[in-house]
């Protein structure tokens, strides 16, 4: 039992039948990613929604999301999930000895950060906790950007040293709120496996598109149509 299973990705994603990245996740040409600089959120909705993917947004209603930079931005990547919940010391033990088996180093969600690469986008429900639920800080926002170059976050939950964050560049980040607390007390329950917060579902691989106000996971397989 591993977390970043590469082969309960590619069961995940069967209708994906292109290059894969070497965790498994469907790997959309970049070519595609460009593209979508140039889009609507409008315009990049509609052909999925019409598919019956009508679960995809994130952002709008009771309960949107921030942005670390209100500059109109755009975030465009490949998706890697995180989900966790709050802490049990018995799950704790079970949970950071799976990691340790795969040799993993420091907390939950810095063994993520470790592990991106070039153009990914971290999508992690954080259970909407904010008090001690900051996901990302000014030093791994900094190693987010030297392992992604032009990636970000969608955190459904905090972050911390706003301004040292701002200063990172190329990086945005969507989140629900800001809390100067380090973060504690949670445990990681999954990762790269289904993921689902405000009413959307994101699986790994899928495209991240931020923009206009909320974000649309993309499922991989649709891009290029």
């Amino acid at each position: 039992m591993n977390f970043n299973d590469r082969e309960k990705i590619v069961e995940l994603t069967p209708l994906w039948k292109g290059e894969r990245l070497p965790d498994g996740r469907p790997k959309v040409e970049d070519k595609y990613l460009d593209a979508l600089y140039g889009m609507t959120l409008e315009e990049v909705w509609k052909p999925i929604f019409v598919l019956g993917y009508e679960h995809q947004f994130v952002g709008g209603g009771e309960h949107p999301l921030n942005t670390l930079h209100n500059d109109d931005r755009k975030l465009v990547g490949r998706a890697v999930t995180c989900t966790y919940c709050p802490t049990r010391p018995d799950l704790h033990d079970v949970q950071f000895a799976r990691g340790a088996e795969d040799g993993l180093q420091g907390n939950y969600n810095q063994w993520v950060i470790d592990h991106l690469y070039e153009r990914d986008v971290v999508v992690c429900d954080m259970y909407d906790k904010i008090y001690k639920g900051t996901f990302l800080g000014g030093n791994l926002t900094t190693a987010l950007h030297n392992r992604t170059k032009t990636g970000g976050a969608v955190i459904w939950g905090g972050i911390r040293d706003v301004e040292q964050m701002k200063k990172v560049p190329d990086v945005q980040v969507y989140y629900r709120g800001i809390d100067p607390t380090p973060i504690r007390e949670f445990v990681m329950k999954d990762w790269n496996d289904i993921t689902n917060f405000g009413g959307a579902v994101c699986l790994p691989g899928d495209i991240v598109f931020g923009a206009g106000g909320g974000v649309l996971f993309i499922p991989a397989h649709l891009v290029a149509d």
